[in-house]
Order: structure tokens, then C-alpha cells, then sequence
């Protein structure tokens, strides 16, 4: 099947969505070891020919930039932590409730964050658990959970109701599947990808690996290596919005409007990216922290935060504002063995899933 391949812009309207993921336990395994820019006026976030304000028009007001970060800053465990997630993967806060959903392995469990940490299973997927997201507000009496999973047929992109309410079979098991053909993938866990998150815009992003066929990668028609961007309610087909060289897209992220991704490379260690869309995403440098294997990534405080799956630590990357770096990236804490990292609603402070526990951490 021809996918239709265009270039989307984004767009400044704000959707919070947290989630963490993809599953570390790929990472640990691999510590030792394009589109033509015409964009399409059906689509979500395309401009047809009777848009009178087109990205590069000289009429319209180009809007400030992020400010940049201190060079300097810290992160401190804030002492709060929830215990007893064991291998969980990912995690993904419910909106307007300070429960959240945990995924381990293909089961989806509810996390009771305010009380007593206990998980209750909730529902199970056709496949591993890759990525896990949920918008900031719910649909009426239900909220759509949706999962990047590595199904029998290859990776899938799916969303399950749950109805956080009732009692009685709360989770959906009718999903609306949102790919139109599954990501190949590489069938050894590794160099499959699976970020998953919500841009400002309110669409769903996602980045996939590339099988270990970086000709994939540069495939206009292959969903590998890519970062994608999905209509959540599936009106709309998927749309790649970045082409690589990415080999294993491990975290997506946001500076204000600025999309930022992390990809482990197939050398091993973390690449960072500034992500333009239906461009050539932008390389940048970050000594030191491009040594480790990346476990997710968040934004908060001016700065990029990228856990290291094969050390342990938390890396603060401070932005400049625009494609680059104010500072070289710092390593500001231990957290032992993180699969993820999230941010908190209404809050700079960040949720880090390591070592079995969620901890809450102050960013600065």
C-alpha cells in the first residue's frame, strides 16, 4: 500500500500529555552492543493553497523563541516516590487525577498514586509494550489510552477507552488501531523504537527504529526510522513528520514549540536532535552525554533531561533557545536503573521510573 508521506507543520496550541517509555529493558540489551515538503490541505496541521498565513510568510510575525537556560542546574530527589512497579516500562498520568496508568510487559495496570501505590490490572495488548501516552483531558466519560506495542504483524499504534469511573470492565477492549500497516520490526527487541507523546499541537507522535535496516531509514515509504504523526481519533491517515538517519527513537520532547528527539545509535550511545518538520533534523552535540544509552526524555526548566539506561544517570542538557546548547550537558544525578522519565502536571518537576519506583524530582 502507497502511504501518503507529507510534511506537517506545528502548531502553537497547547495539549499536555506525559508519558515515559519506551521499555529500558531494550536499551540495557544494546548498552554493550524523507519527505518531499509538500503538505497536504486534508491533513492535520497542513496548509491548503487558500491559507493566507504559510509558514515563511514575509506578512507574518515570526514568534519569539524559547528562553534559554542557565548553564548551570541541578535536579534533587524530592523524597516522593511510589514502589512496587517492578519491570514496568512506562508510565502515562491520567488527566485531572493524581493516578496514572503503568504498563509492564502487555498488561496496562491503574496506579493508585494518592494512596496506596497499589496497581490494579486493568487490560492486556496483542504484544510488548513499546510506549505509552495519554492526552490532557478525557472524552467524555472515558479517557483514550494510547499504546505503541510490538504486535504479532509488527508494531502497531492503537487506542483503548478507559473508563476510570466504572466499576465494572472500566478498560475498552474494542481498540481503534491508528497505523495502516504495522512498523516492521527487527525481531531481537532491539533498534525498534516505540517514543510515544502528544505535542502541543495535540497530535500524537511517534518515533520508530529501523529494524536494523538503515535503509529503511531512508525509505520515503517505509514507516521505519521515522518519527510519525497520528490524527488520535484515526479520521486521518499517519503522516511521517521526520525523516532520519535515526535508528532507534527512544525519546520525544518539547521546548515550548521545539521538538527534540533522542535516538540511540547503532554504534551504541544517545544522539540528540532538534526536530523541523519535513526538513533534515538538526544534529546537536552533547559531550559526555552521548556516551550513554538513552532511557526517554523530557523538557522542563529551559533544558532537556535524558536519563541513561546502562549508568544510571540523569542528564541535564541546557537549550539555548534555538538548535543548539548554552553549556555542555551535566550529569546531576543518580537514579539507578531508569527506564523513563515524564513531566508532572502544573509543575516544572519531573517523574523519573527507575529501578521498579517512580520518584519525583526538582528541576532546575
Amino acid at each position: 500500500m502507497t502511504r501518503r508521506v507529507a510534511a506537517v507543520a506545528v502548531l502553537g496550541v497547547l495539549a499536555a500529555g506525559c508519558q515515559v517509555g519506551p521499555a529500558a529493558d531494550r536499551a540495557e540489551r544494546e548498552a554493550d552492543a524523507s519527505t518531499d515538503g509538500s503538505p497536504e490541505e486534508d491533513l492535520p496541521g497542513g496548509n491548503g493553497s487558500d491559507d493566507p498565513a504559510r509558514p515563511g510568510d514575509p506578512t507574518e510575525e515570526p514568534a519569539p523563541g524559547p528562553t534559554p537556560a542557565p548553564a548551570t542546574g541541578g535536579a534533587t530527589d524530592t523524597g516522593t516516590r511510589i514502589d512496587g512497579l517492578g519491570a514496568a516500562c512506562c508510565v502515562a498520568a491520567l488527566p485531572d487525577s493524581e493516578d496514572m496508568l503503568v504498563g509492564s510487559g502487555d498488561t496496562i495496570s491503574l496506579l493508585d498514586a494518592d494512596g496506596d501505590g497499589s496497581l490494579t490490572p486493568l487490560g492486556q495488548l496483542p504484544g510488548e509494550l513499546l510506549g505509552l501516552a495519554v492526552p490532557g483531558r478525557a472524552t467524555g466519560s472515558y479517557v483514550s489510552v494510547y499504546v505503541f506495542y510490538a504486535g504479532p504483524d509488527g508494531g502497531q499504534i492503537a487506542s483503548y477507552p478507559f473508563f476510570p469511573n466504572q466499576d465494572w470492565a472500566p478498560w475498552g477492549e474494542s481498540p481503534t488501531i491508528l497505523l495502516d500497516e504495522p512498523v516492521p520490526l527487527s525481531g531481537t527487541g532491539t533498534r525498534d523504537g516505540g517514543a510515544l507523546a502528544f505535542g502541543p499541537d495535540g497530535a500524537l507522535y511517534a518515533g520508530t527504529g529501523d529494524a536494523g535496516d538503515p535503509a529503511a531509514a531512508e525509505d520515503p515509504e517505509s514507516w521505519n526510522g521515522k518519527i510519525l504523526r497520528v490524527d488520535p481519533n484515526g479520521s486521518d491517515p499517519p503522516v511521517i513528520h521526520s525523516t532520519g538517519p535515526y535508528t532507534d527513537i527512544r525519546g520525544l520532547a518539547w521546548d515550548e514549540d521545539r521538538m527534540w528527539a533522542v535516538d540511540a545509535g547503532a554504534d551504541g550511545g544517545a544522539r540528540l536532535f532538534s526536530v523541523t518538520p519535513g526538513g533534515a533534523p538538526i544534529e546537536v552535540e552533547m559531550t559526555g552525554a552521548a556516551e550513554v544509552t538513552p532511557a526517554g526524555l523530557a523538557a522542563s526548566e529551559g533544558s532537556l533531561w535524558l536519563p541513561a539506561a546502562d549508568s544510571g544517570e540523569l542528564w541535564r542538557i541546557p537549550l539555548n533557545g534555538s538548535n543548539g546548547l548554552v553549556a555542555d550537558p551535566q550529569s546531576v544525578l543518580d537514579l539507578g536503573e531508569p527506564r523513563g522519565i515524564l513531566p508532572t502536571a502544573g509543575s516544572s518537576d519531573l517523574w523519573a521510573l527507575a529501578g521498579g519506583s517512580l520518584r519525583r524530582l526538582s528541576v532546575d
